[in-house]
């Protein structure tokens, strides 16, 4: 080995963050900071049926109608409700939505009318999507697939519970996927909503989650 050749060996540096530990610092200044944060709302739908329900319009802290502990009443909203501060916008924050899904909470959870309810609903509305006067999407209910697929029903024979699967989208699907990304910039107005034609009625009230899976750019 040539003398040239071995002053370049020890000089060859070592690598100092092997795992990239750096890159994935919480506290960045200057820099972007990007991870998982769906965005997420939910809204109540009443036993008598309604024509329309309108997601991410009522922000934390609005008193709205929502299921409490098996009952439905008055209550502000929490982030066990939802996490959009500002009606139908992201201050400050810009979103890259990959897919949606939706979720289903029951008045009664052993109710044995809950898997038609939401078999109604799912069957009896579709998804509208706008940003700003643009029409992202128009999908039927049923095509999204549902975060908590699983639902408990009491029988009327022997008293049995059943432990029964819904679904959408495919079994074992965790959401519509968009294929090619939308991005939601910050102040950007949009508004989704589940329409119904004609009146759609259930046996309970159900309150029903949108979630709009995402990863969330925020400002270094």
């Amino acid at each position: 080995m040539t003398i040239q050749r071995q002053i370049a060996v020890y000089k060859k540096p070592a690598q100092q963050d092997p795992l990239n530990m750096s890159g994935y610092r919480t506290q960045k200044p200057g820099s972007p900071e990007d991870f998982y944060q769906p965005l997420f709302d939910r809204v109540n739908y009443a036993a008598a049926g309604t024509s329309e329900c309108n997601f991410f319009s009522a922000p934390l802290g609005a008193s709205v109608t929502l299921i409490r502990a098996g009952a439905t009443g008055t209550f502000n909203k929490t982030n066990r409700d939802t996490n959009i501060e500002t009606p139908n916008v992201v201050p400050g924050k810009e979103f890259k939505i990959m897919g949606l899904s939706v979720g289903f909470v029951h008045e009664d959870e052993g109710e044995k009318a809950n898997p038609i309810d939401r078999d109604k609903i799912r069957n009896g509305g579709y998804i509208k999507w706008m940003m700003g006067d643009k029409l992202i999407m128009t999908v039927p209910l049923m095509l999204l697939p549902e975060s908590n697929p699983n639902v408990i029903a009491s029988t009327t024979a022997n008293d049995t519970t059943v432990l029964g699967a819904a679904g959408g989208g495919g079994p074992g699907t965790k959401m519509y996927s968009l294929g090619v990304p939308i991005t939601l910039a910050p102040f950007q107005a949009f508004t989704i909503k589940a329409i119904f034609d004609g009146t759609v009625t259930t046996a309970k009230a159900v309150d029903i989650y949108m979630f709009l899976h995402a990863y969330m750019r925020r400002p270094g």
